[in-house]
């Protein structure tokens, strides 16, 4: 099964651009600037700034961090793996722990782009008694680009996707509406591409492709939090406990004009 799953992410990985696009930016887990680590300072791939890595809840009990995850040594990531590699990020222990990391666009991203990431996470399940509760795992595109703790995670943001201890279905904050965030995609710990296309100065559509079975599920004509050109992302987990989350391939397309 890994072996298939592989091998639909790498299929689904090469079609992202279109024959009417160019790639502005693209950075994934494979590369040598990874092999080290996966680390504050590190700027893989091209078109987008170095990674700002934050941390909250570190010490005996507490954990938080990121690393560069292979199928050998974390056999729970398949789906979303480039050359059996993915960026880990983790968030365990006895309180609400969280790992951030941070990153700009060289370009911010304009009418008609596209962007697109991959997302992997498992199922919340408590590593203590202690434990509050309440993680998510995904990413945020924002009109800033504030780095100095966790907590600026959504600061500035105007999309927000993820997993969400306690919802079935991966969830999007945005501007379409408090109604209108289940995206009606069932969770998969196999993992999901998704794409951000940008329609208007505050409207964009939005594609997420499930890596299990490659399943495309399309919502067009969803809003913006706010206008403003997005100009970084961030990629959180928050407490997810025993699950670690996984994240990959990153890439901008645009428009051929």
């Amino acid at each position: 099964m890994k072996k298939l799953l592989f091998a639909l992410s790498l299929g689904l990985v090469c079609t992202l651009v279109r024959a009417d696009q160019t790639n502005l930016a693209e950075d994934d887990a494979s590369l040598e600037d990874y092999n080290g680590g996966f680390e504050s300072g590190k700027n893989g791939g091209s078109g987008f700034g170095e990674w700002k890595m934050t941390t909250e809840g570190n010490d005996e009990n507490r954990h938080a961090g990121f690393f560069t995850a292979t199928t050998e040594n974390n056999k729970d990531v398949t789906g979303i793996v480039k050359n059996d590699k993915a960026w880990g990020v983790y968030a365990n222990g006895t309180g609400f722990e969280q790992a951030v990391a941070y990153r700009a666009f060289t370009t911010p991203l304009a009418v008609g782009d596209s962007f697109s990431f991959m997302l992997e996470s498992g199922l919340f399940e408590k590593k203590s008694e202690a434990d509050p509760g309440g993680g998510s795992a995904g990413l945020t595109l924002r009109t800033s680009n504030a780095t100095d703790s966790t907590e600026d995670y959504n600061k500035d943001a105007v999309f927000e996707f993820g997993h969400y201890d306690g919802k079935p279905n991966y969830q999007i904050f945005d501007g379409t509406g408090e109604d209108k965030t289940d995206s009606g995609v069932a969770f998969t710990d196999a993992g999901v591409s998704v794409t951000v296309t940008v329609t208007g100065e505050d409207t964009y559509d939005l594609e997420i492709q499930t890596m299990s079975d490659t399943n495309l599920t399309k919502l067009p004509g969803r809003k913006l939090k706010s206008a403003g050109a997005i100009s970084s992302l961030a990629i959180f987990n928050r407490n997810t406990e025993k699950s670690d989350a996984f994240f990959n391939s990153l890439q901008v397309a645009r428009e051929n004009k």
